[in-house]
This record gives structure tokens, C-alpha cells and sequence, in this order.
């Protein structure tokens, strides 16, 4: 490693004193105010750069060339810096390291051999890596012939570009460059002039097609006299891209090379402020287009539109302001330097967007015509108000080699400051934070040779948006979060205190951080309590504000393997659960190297879960478990290790490791002293008893979940309301085949769980059968872990009172459940209505295939026309709702050739989620819980399914050129939707409805189905797509697409097409339109799944579960139309009532359920009313005969007495 010191703390402190007294050139010794306004300093400074040399002139002057890297640093301490690249120069990949004193630069000279030449692809790439942010500039020096350039942090880096170049010279071409940054980087260039590469001549508005990987360069020159300027560049991955002239010149100057690192669309301007060093030195200017009708305001000049690719030159004298109505690209031909003709440079015309507030810059070494160097000036744009806090290397800029003059029409002046010859390097600050930012351009000249850049550029697509590292999380935290602020809004040097603050389940959450630079800020995770999107705040003022915000993604434990494995040797509840009563061991496992750098040992820690103040279940404070254990990834525990630190009962614990005897990294130290190395969430039995109490199972059961399907076969196509989720089945459900949960939570958290068995029918009631929960483990796993799942352990494992649990987490019965309404369309677009009609439409355009006022719904499918025939298809599919994100799935507008025995275009699948990309190469799992909407995917892609709250489904197929669709809708749109998709309403025969409410018959010709289609063509106002510029609504508006409306004649087709298509008329027709028999496959595959998913979700009458009997079982699991159940008394019980049940068609049981009387006392407990009331009737009755008969017989007796008496 070299240790180089700032080369200007000597002579440079000399001349600078010569020409500016009073001021030292160091950034530290400026003292800048704080700022807390919201306000970017951008500038385009940073740790890592991606840069290339592309070709100069091959003349007598070749042996004079030499490369250099400039780069000035910020940081108030030491940097290092390396440079590096893959390419081998004297037999080995070049590789220098150095370091920076705080605040100074260096000058280092690469090997002449990483120039690129000619056509070619090489890896003559450069990596620069700086451990603080630095500014970086490149130097290409030949005698009489160099120019250098501004490099571009890769953070700032774009997808899109536009080439722009000077008019090419005799042999010496025009030119440009694309470095990857990423492996297997898809590039797409549509060139504007005639090039040849790789043997195969492009001829203008030709697209060229390459990859690049990683440090890997592609650089390709336009033919003999072709100005490749406004070629558009595409790429699927981050690039950087160069562009310039092997060699050019302009009136009465010499030939000079020119090259430039060209900005990104995304960080163009709208308002170019161009300047010169007097007011007469003109100079010449090329402005680029990558949006349609951009339209220029040039001063003296009439209005000028643009469309993508075209360009505008022309020459401007002294300063000036121009105008787009659209981001554009201004870039300078240096012409004309105080009157003197200059040899040409391009030079970056800083936008408006792209002023900052403090430069650091250098000045090149010599020059062929003078070894003192070059004339160096600088043109700095400032308002008028704002001059006078302006400082050059901490000073006020003044003196006789000062000119000043105001850019008319605006209200800013040009300060233009010639400074000393040499090598040099300078800061200009804005010191007033409260004041207008600035921009400065360096450039010079020397006999016959110049150079030129901008000395940083803030780019204004970066600020306020945080790189975020890593963008997926685990649930319990405990991981280095790093955040990136590409922008600061404060120039203040001195660093406060950060802080990251995290929302989570459980409200916001505070977490300090440690700056390992200006613009880095680390700080450890909390526990978030919650899964799916969730925000995170920065503050770099101590907490004062929080101006900085992101969005990250917390993963469930099902998607992200935990970093400590943990199991029991022995436990009869499988993973997840310890069981302490059995008393076997517990081994935790991990990777060592996990852990980081000089991890020697490890403490191994554990928390308890209890209630919080508020009453959520929290993890509380970590108590050790075990301590300074050797780090060698495996730990034996025993049951005694965790008696005394658990709850009564069971508890709800996480294990952790936390390192020590580690290398200490300066930056962030204290903080990995505080990393949290999690395994899975453990729930630990400690007693054979539990109070379920404590759960509150009883005050949280949940309501309004979505009825259960009757059977897998509903279950398996219901994608709008289910999804299959079999874990430990034979644990928590036993006798169940398979489960299946509700896609999305209520707003309350709560999901439904619907189990079935091995005859595919759902089962109900403890234990086999699905549950009600209080939370969705989906999106709320440890609220689910607390509330669900702990309270089902008590009752149904712990103790016997598993009904008690199914009283309060029920089973659904399937009673009640209506199966989503489906629709389809497929192929050259064949369309099956959400009523079942089936009719074919070929659009080109945006078309509305759903809308509904109920929840805002709006679903748009783009179609195009296929290769150059009469057919067309769905490329593209956009849907939300008011409580969603709106989810965009495409086929990317850049197609690749796969080199294979066929040669097949490819198109890449793009998912836009609120109109941003997800980075489908780097998601670690396939379902993500996103705002009111789920996506899930394959691992090819080419299945994706797209559930919303709302009620609307889509499954979208993709095949290598055709996109396909499935789409179901809740009942609840019933009568209430429009579009190609029809009505739902029950009724096919009215499904060709018009805007305007009329309907079109059944059985209408291909043409009048083409003429309705067009009806139902999306506005250029109401479209929701987002469009990947420069494509536009426009782009794939054709409403005059002409298609096929004959009908193939089945007796003429081949026999082929016969034997593939069948009886499917679908599938002929695409195959006789397109000439495609997999395009024809593809469409039979998706209509027999259309037909499938429609019979598979039809209305199943279902009695319901008929209740339970009080000393009696129920036997029979299936509850539909048909289906009977039996029910049998427990010992010492006899039944009352029909033993037998049938379901009816109408919904109904054939009789009561029956009840079941103890036999002891039968009598007493089984006699029912009208029995009971004939007994008491009938004993009033016996009395009174007996006291009848007692009494005739009394007076019989007394007469007799009588009768003897008197004898």
C-alpha cells in the first residue's frame, strides 16, 4: 500500500498564495453553519465509481499517452482508495492502493493499456473504492490531444441514456462505451448512425443487443463519418456509459479527442444555465431528447420540439438559460475561450437540479505545450443575492482575474476565475446554507489541446431515497441496518449524532446509530413484531428531525432461514417446541462464520415474552444462558439450564448469540458488540398445566373471516381467498391431508385457517379441523404465536378442553361459502367473460377489462401486435384499488436473443409495484404482503399470482412471448362491474355490454367483437400503467390495428393443427393466425385451465356442521347435499330422536338433531310435556273415582246400619 500525502501542502500553498492571499486549500478549515432545512448538497461525490477510457487518436503523438485518476477527498481523517480492474497488464489484473490525508487528493497514473480500441469488448474497466466519499476525475493525456471527465458515483447510475457525441472527423470515429456494473446486465441500444459489431452491420433505428457483466466493457464506434449521437441505451441492470470522439475539431482549431460520463435520463434537468468567460466567446451546444415532444426555449431562437433520439445543435454566445418542457441533455463543444479559438471538450451543462453547495476539484498536471500546464478557469453560476458567501478554497472570491456577469433572463450572475497554471486542487463552497446552491465548470487550454468537466453534479433522482442494506429483514432484528443518503440536506462538515427510527407492529421505534461517514449511517434492527412493508426514518441531527425515508421489507420466519438452528433430541411436538419435562437435551447449531471476522466465542442468550404496558406481547430483556462458549457452531443445553428462566406453564422465547472476543472495525464497533444472532421463535413447555387466561383466548375471538371452501378441489383454484399452508399438520391437525389459509388478513389481523382430509373434504371441530385466528401468521406471526397458537397448546395439548379452544378459534363449516366468479383470457386474445362467455377480441392498445365504483376497482390489460402478423397479444396487466398498491406485471420492452440451437427472443418479466421495479434477481422468497395486496410467484416466473383486500384475483402465465390471464372476482361486484369481462350478473347473454349501457348480442362477427373491443380502449388520461420511458401511452396506442376476421375453416387446416387443437377452435385459430403451433399449445393449455378453474368454482350446497351432542358423538365428516351423519349416545345413554342425518338440496338437515337422556332416570329427564301433562290428568282422574267409589260405599254402609236397626 502507498501512503501518499496531499501533494498541495507545500507548492500548491505557494502558488495559491501568489494568486489568492488568504486562502489555503482544505476543506477542513472551513467552518459551515448547521442547516436544518430540508435542503440537498448534492454533489457527485462518493465511495465507489465505475469508469472507462474510450478511445483517442492513434497519431504520432501515441507514445506521449498517459492515464490518470484524479481524486480529492472530503473526510475529516484519512482515505483509502483503490483502484482497480480486471484486465491484466504485465501478466496480472491491475490493482493500486493509497491513502488520502484528511481533506487532500491524489494523482495516479493507469496503465496506457486500459484504453479501448476500436469495436470491442474487453474488461479495460476501472473500479474505484474509497472507504469515505471522494470525488473522482478522469484524464486522458496525449500530446495535443485530451480531455477529461467528471466520474459518477454507481449509486447515481441510471438504465437509460442517450449517446452524445461531436461530429466526427475523416477516420477518427464517434464512439461511446456501456460497463457493467452487475453480471448478465441486458443492454438494448436503438442507434442513431450506422455501426457494426460482432460482424453485423446496424443501420439507423436498428436495436443492438448485447450483454455485460460485472467491470466488463462493450465499446462500439459508428462507421467512417456517422454521428452515433442519439442512440438511446436501455439496460435491464445499472451501467455507466461513455461517450465522445476519437478525435474532432470546429473552426479554426486543431483535432482534439473529447469524452465525457454521461448523466442518466433520470437525473436530467429542465432549466441549463450555459456560460462562457466572456460574454462574446460563443461556443458550441447539443441538446438530447429521450421523451417525445420535449420542446426547447433557446434564447434567440425559435421553439424547438424533440422527440427521443433527436437532437438540437447550434452555437450560443456568453451565458444563457434553456428550457425543456421535458428533462433533457445539454452538453458544451468548448469553442471559444476570451476570444481566443480553443480546441474542442465536452463538457456537461449542469441543470438547475443539479447545483450544489460545496465542489472539490483538481486541475491537471502539464500540458504538450507548456510543462507549467494548462490555462485553468472555472465559470461558477450563483444567484446575484448569494455572491458574497461564495468561497474559493476559504476565501471570498475577489481580485483582477475575477469577471463577472449576469445570465440574462434569470437571477443569476457568472463568476469566471482564472486560476494558476498547474497542477491544483480546489473547494468551492456555498457557506450560507440558507443561500441559492451553485455550479462550476472546470476548463482549460494550451496550444492546440483542451480539457473540460463539471466539477459534481447533484442528481437529483437520489434525493431524499436512502440505499438501504439489506432491504429484507427478520422479524426479531438484531442485524446491521446500513443507510446510504445519496443527498445530504445539510453542508454543515461537523457530524451529529444519527438515529434510525423503525415502525413496527407495535408503534415507532427508536434505534441510535453510528455515522461511519457523512453519508452512512449503521444502526441494529429491532424486533418489529409484524411482516410485509414497513418504514424506516433517518436522522442525522440527533433525533431533532427525520427528513430521510425508506421502505424495507420484514420477512416472516418462513422465508428467511434462521442464523441458529434449534432442536430437542427427543420432542413428540416436533420443531418449534421444547419440551422441558422430558428432559432431553436441547442442541443449538450455527455457522460459525456467521458471525464475522475474529468471532471467538459467543454468549448464548434467551428472552421471555410477557405483556408491555400497553398489553402487546414483547420479548423482554436477554438473560444469559450460557457464557463465553467457543464459537465452533455447536452448543449442547440442558433442561436445568432453562428451569429457572422460563414462565410457568409455557413461554414464548427467542434464543440468540451475541459475539465477543471479535476484530473491532472502527467505524462501528460498539454496534457489533450489540448484533443479535437469532434462531426460529421457540415456544417452551416448563409444566403439564397452563392458564389459557393469560392468552386472552376468551376476548379475542375473530369475526368476518371468509367463509372455508367445501372441498381442495375449491380450496385449490379459490386464489383470491386461499392458499395452501401445511405446517406440522400432524401436530396441530391431526387427521387433516392438507390446510390452507386466507391469502390476506382482515384490517383487524385476524385470518382463516380451513383443514381437510383425505378425501378432500373439509373437516370441522377439534382436532383435524382449521381454526379461526386471531391473527394471520402471514403477516402477524408472533401476534399469532401469543394469541393462537400458545392457547391451543394449553387446551388441546396440556389439558383436555380442545372444545373450549373451537369455541373461540371455530371451524368453519363451509356453509356459507361462495366461490369467486372466474373470467380468462389467453392467445391471440380469446376472452371468457366473468359470466362464462366466450368471445374473441385483437386489440392493440390499453384496454379496460374491469371497472367498478365498489373499492375504486380498475383492472387495464395492454395488448400489441404479434411479430408482423394480423394477430395480437396481452403483453402487460395493471390493477389496484383505493386500499392497495397498484401492481404492474410486464413483459419488459427489450427483448434478447438466447444463443442457443434456435435462436428465441426473450422478453424479461417486470413486476412495478407503485410504479417502482421489484428486484425479482435478489428476492430471497415468492410471497410478499404488500399495501391491501399479496404477490405471489414461481421460480421462473412464469406464474404470478396477485391477490387484493379488495376482492379482485389475477394469475397471470407467461410464456416466452405470450402473457395470459385468469381472474376471479368477489360476489360482492355483483351487478356492480364493467368492461371486456363483462357485467356479472349471472347472465352470459348480456356480457357485450357498451360504455354506455347497451348490449350487444351473442353470436356478433369478428369484426363487430373488434369494433366493440375498441370501446373499451383506455384514455391517455385514465391509463394507470406506468411507462418505462421513452415508451409512453402512445408507444402502444394503435386503435386503426387491423386484425383477422375470418374464422378458419376446420375441414382445411393441417393435420397437425388438427391433432394438437382437437375440438378447441381457440387453439386452431391462433394456430392458422400466428403460424405457431406453441403459440396454439400455449393458448390450449390456458383455456383448459380457464375451463377447469370455472367447474372447480361453482356453488356446493352445504348443510353445515349440524352442531354438537351434549353425551353423544357425531360420526360423519362431509356435510354436503347427500351426505349423512350418525350419531351414537355415550354408555348409560339412550337416544331420543333420529340417529341418522341427511343433507337435503335445499341446505338443510332431514331432521332436528337428536339428544341423549341418561337411562336412570329416563323417566324423569325424557318424558316430554304432552306425556307429562296426560300422567297429571290422568291421576286427578284416579282420585277422584277413588273418592267417588269412597264415598257410595260409605253411605251404603250407614243405609244398611239403618235398615238393621230398625229390624
Amino acid at each position: 500500500m502507498k501512503h501518499l500525502l496531499k501533494r498541495h501542502h507545500f507548492w500548491l500553498v505557494i502558488l495559491l498564495t501568489l494568486a489568492f492571499p488568504e486562502m489555503l486549500a482544505s476543506a477542513l478549515d472551513l467552518e459551515l453553519p448547521d442547516n436544518k432545512q430540508p435542503q440537498c448538497v448534492g454533489i457527485s461525490r462518493g465511495k465507489h465509481f465505475v469508469l472507462g477510457f474510450i478511445d483517442n487518436i492513434n497519431d504520432g503523438y501515441l507514445a506521449s499517452r498517459e492515464l490518470f485518476i484524479l481524486v480529492v477527498a472530503f473526510s475529516n481523517q484519512q482515505t483509502t482508495v483503490t483502484v482497480s480492474s480486471k484486465h491484466e497488464t504485465e501478466g496480472k489484473p491491475f490493482q493500486e492502493t493509497f491513502v488520502i490525508d484528511a481533506g487532500g487528493f491524489i494523482k495516479t497514473n493507469i496503465p496506457v493499456e486500459l484504453v479501448m480500441e476500436n469495436t470491442e469488448r474487453s474488461q479495460k474497466v476501472l473500479d474505484i473504492s474509497a472507504s469515505s466519499d471522494v470525488s473522482a476525475y478522469g484524464l486522458m493525456y496525449q500530446d495535443y490531444s485530451t480531455d477529461g471527465f467528471l466520474c459518477i458515483p454507481t449509486n447515481n447510475l441510471g438504465m437509460q441514456y442517450v449517446v452524445t457525441t461531436s461530429r466526427p472527423l475523416g477516420d477518427q470515429r464517434s464512439q461511446f462505451a456501456v460497463l457493467g456494473t452487475e453480471d448478465s446486465t441486458l443492454v438494448q441500444v436503438t442507434v442513431r448512425g450506422a455501426v457494426t459489431f460482432q460482424g453485423q452491420s446496424y443501420s439507423p433505428g436498428d436495436v443492438l443487443r448485447f450483454t455485460v457483466n460485472n467491470l466488463e466493457a462493450v465499446q462500439i464506434q459508428g462507421n467512417m463519418l456517422v454521428d452515433v449521437t442519439g442512440s438511446i441505451i436501455q439496460s435491464d441492470k445499472p451501467v455507466a456509459v461513455f461517450s465522445g470522439n476519437e478525435c474532432t475539431n470546429h473552426a479554426g482549431s486543431a483535432c482534439d479527442t473529447v469524452t465525457e460520463q454521461l448523466v442518466p435520463v433520470k437525473s436530467w434537468g429542465q432549466k441549463h444555465m450555459y456560460t462562457a468567460a466572456r460574454s462574446d466567446d460563443d461556443n458550441i451546444y447539443r441538446i438530447v431528447a429521450y421523451f417525445s415532444e420535449t420542446n426547447l426555449t433557446i434564447p434567440g431562437l425559435e421553439h424547438q420540439s424533440l422527440e427521443p433520439g433527436e437532437f438540437w445543435e447550434g452555437r450560443l454566445s456568453g451565458s444563457g438559460l434553456v428550457t425543456s418542457s421535458k428533462p433533457a441533455l445539454m452538453m458544451q463543444h468548448l469553442a471559444s475561450i476570451n476570444g481566443i479559438t480553443v480546441d474542442p471538450s465536452i463538457i456537461q451543462v449542469p441543470a438547475e437540479e443539479h447545483f450544489g453547495f460545496v465542489f472539490g476539484f483538481t486541475t491537471p498536471p502539464h500540458s504538450a505545450g507548456d510543462s507549467g500546464g494548462y490555462f485553468n478557469f472555472i465559470n461558477i453560476i450563483v444567484k446575484n443575492d448569494s455572491r458574497e458567501t461564495v468561497y474559493l478554497n476559504g476565501s471570498l472570491i475577489n481580485g483582477t482575474n475575477v469577471h463577472e456577469s449576469d445570465v440574462p433572463h434569470t437571477s443569476y450572475m457568472s463568476l469566471t476565475v482564472q486560476l494558476p497554471k498547474g497542477e491544483g486542487v480546489y473547494y468551492v463552497e456555498q457557506t450560507d446554507p440558507y443561500s441559492s446552491p451553485l455550479s462550476v465548470i472546470v476548463y482549460g487550454y494550451e496550444s492546440s489541446e483542451s480539457y473540460g468537466y463539471a466539477a459534481g453534479l447533484s442528481l437529483p433522482s437520489n434525493k431524499q431515497v436512502l440505499s438501504l442494506t439489506p432491504y429484507y429483514l427478520r422479524e426479531l432484528g438484531g442485524e446491521l441496518f446500513t443507510v446510504t443518503v445519496p443527498c445530504l440536506q445539510t453542508n454543515a462538515i461537523s457530524l451529529q449524532n444519527a438515529m434510525c427510527k423503525f415502525s413496527t407492529g407495535f408503534g415507532d421505534v427508536l434505534v441510535p446509530g453510528e455515522r461511519t461517514d457523512s453519508y452512512t449511517v449503521v444502526c441494529i434492527t429491532p424486533t418489529f413484531y409484524t411482516n410485509g412493508l414497513t418504514s424506516v426514518y433517518v436522522s442525522l441531527d440527533d433525533g431533532e428531525s427525520f427528513p430521510y425515508s425508506g421502505i424495507v421489507y420484514v420477512a416472516g420466519e418462513e422465508d428467511l432461514a434462521p442464523l441458529v438452528q434449534i432442536q430437542q433430541v427427543t420432542s413428540e411436538y416436533g420443531n418449534g417446541i421444547i419440551d422441558l419435562t422430558l428432559g432431553d437435551p436441547i442442541v443449538l447449531s450455527w455457522d460459525p462464520r456467521s458471525l464475522g471476522e475474529g468471532v471467538s466465542h459467543v454468549t448464548v442468550m434467551m428472552q421471555d415474552t410477557d405483556y408491555d404496558s400497553d398489553g402487546n406481547p414483547v420479548l423482554m430483556e436477554g438473560v444469559a444462558v450460557k457464557n463465553n462458549v467457543l464459537n465452533n457452531g455447536r452448543l449442547t443445553i440442558h433442561a436445568s439450564d432453562l428451569e429457572t428462566l422460563t414462565s410457568d406453564g409455557l413461554s414464548l422465547t427467542a434464543f440468540y448469540l451475541t459475539p465477543i472476543g471479535m476484530t473491532r472495525q472502527r467505524s462501528i464497533g460498539s454496534l457489533l458488540l450489540r448484533l443479535r444472532h437469532y434462531g426460529p421463535a421457540v415456544i417452551i413447555v416448563t409444566a403439564i398445566t397452563c392458564e389459557v387466561s393469560k392468552y386472552q383466548l376468551k376476548d379475542t375471538t375473530p369475526t368476518g373471516l371468509p367463509s372455508c371452501p367445501c372441498n381442495t378441489a375449491q380450496a385449490d383454484r379459490d386464489i383470491l381467498n386461499f392458499q395452501e399452508a401445511n405446517f406440522m399438520n400432524s401436530v396441530f391437525h391431526p387427521g387433516a391431508a392438507n390446510c390452507y389459509r386466507s391469502v390476506n388478513s382482515l384490517p383487524t389481523g385476524a385470518g382463516q385457517q380451513c383443514c381437510y382430509g383425505n378425501d378432500g373434504n373439509i373437516l370441522v371441530g377439534p382436532r383435524g379441523g382449521g381454526t379461526a385466528d386471531r391473527y394471520s401468521p402471514g403477516e402477524h406471526f408472533w401476534k399469532h404465536q401469543w394469541f393462537d397458537v400458545l392457547p391451543w397448546l394449553c387446551s388441546c395439548v396440556l389439558s383436555n378442553d380442545c372444545n373450549n379452544y373451537y369455541k373461540y378459534r371455530p371451524s368453519d363449516d363451509c356453509s356459507d361459502y361462495e366461490p369467486p366468479r372466474p373470467a380468462g383470457g389467453t392467445g391471440d386474445p380469446h376472452l371468457t367473460s366473468l359470466d362464462g362467455y366466450k368471445f374473441t377480441f385483437n386489440g392493440a392498445g390499453e384496454f379496460l377489462m374491469a371497472s367498478s365504483a365498489e373499492n375504486n376497482l380498475t383492472f387495464q390489460a395492454r395488448m400489441e401486435r404479434y411479430r408482423n402478423t394480423n394477430a395480437s397479444v396481452y403483453t402487460a396487466f395493471v390493477l389496484q384499488t383505493n386500499d392497495s398498491s397498484k401492481v404492474q406485471i410486464q413483459m419488459s420492452d427489450m427483448a434478447f436473443v438466447l444463443q442457443t440451437n434456435d435462436s428465441l427472443k426473450v422478453k424479461e418479466t417486470l413486476i412495478l409495484v407503485d410504479g417502482e421495479p421489484l428486484h425479482l434477481d435478489s428476492i430471497p422468497f415468492k410471497v410478499h404482503h404488500l399495501r391491501g395486496v399479496q404477490i405471489r410467484f414461481n421460480s421462473d416466473l412464469t406464474k404470478i399470482n396477485i391477490a387484493f383486500n379488495a376482492g379482485i384475483a389475477v394469475t397471470v402465465y407467461i410464456d416466452t412471448e405470450v402473457m395470459s390471464f385468469i381472474a376471479q372476482l368477489d360476489t360482492k361486484f355483483e351487478g356492480r362491474v364493467s368492461g371486456l369481462l363483462g357485467n356479472l350478473n349471472g347472465n352470459p347473454d348480456d356480457d357485450l355490454q357498451f360504455p354506455n349501457g347497451t348490449i350487444m348480442q351473442p353470436g356478433s362477427s369478428l369484426k363487430e367483437l373488434h369494433e366493440y373491443g375498441l370501446e373499451w380502449l383506455v384514455a391517455k388520461e385514465d391509463s394507470i400503467f406506468t411507462y418505462i420511458s421513452p415508451f409512453d401511452y402512445n408507444t402502444y396506442h394503435f386503435p386503426e390495428f387491423s386484425p383477422n376476421f375470418e374464422v378458419p375453416d376446420l375441414n382445411k387446416v393441417s393435420q397437425e393443427i388438427k391433432d394438437l387443437c382437437g375440438d378447441s377452435i381457440e387453439c386452431v385459430f391462433d394456430a392458422v393466425i400466428t403460424g405457431s403451433l406453441s403459440f396454439a399449445n400455449e393458448t390450449l393449455v390456458v383455456e383448459s385451465t380457464i375451463s377447469e378453474v370455472q367447474k372447480g368454482l361453482v356453488k356446493i350446497v352445504s348443510c353445515g356442521y349440524p352442531g354438537d351432542v351434549e353425551n353423544g358423538k357425531l360420526s360423519g365428516t362431509v356435510y354436503l347435499v347427500n351426505a349423512t351423519v350418525d350419531v351414537a349416545c355415550d354408555d348409560g345413554f339412550s337416544l331420543k330422536g333420529s340417529s341418522s342425518l341427511t343433507c337435503l338440496k335445499d341446505g338443510q338437515w332431514s331432521s332436528d338433531l337428536p339428544i341423549c337422556i341418561d337411562v336412570e332416570d329416563g323417566e324423569k329427564k325424557g318424558l316430554d310435556g304432552g306425556i307429562i301433562a296426560a300422567i297429571a290428568v290422568g291421576g286427578v282422574l284416579a282420585v277422584l273415582v277413588v273418592c267417588g267409589l269412597m264415598y257410595f260405599s260409605i253411605k251404603y254402609v250407614l243405609h244398611k246400619g239403618k235398615v238393621g236397626v230398625g229390624s
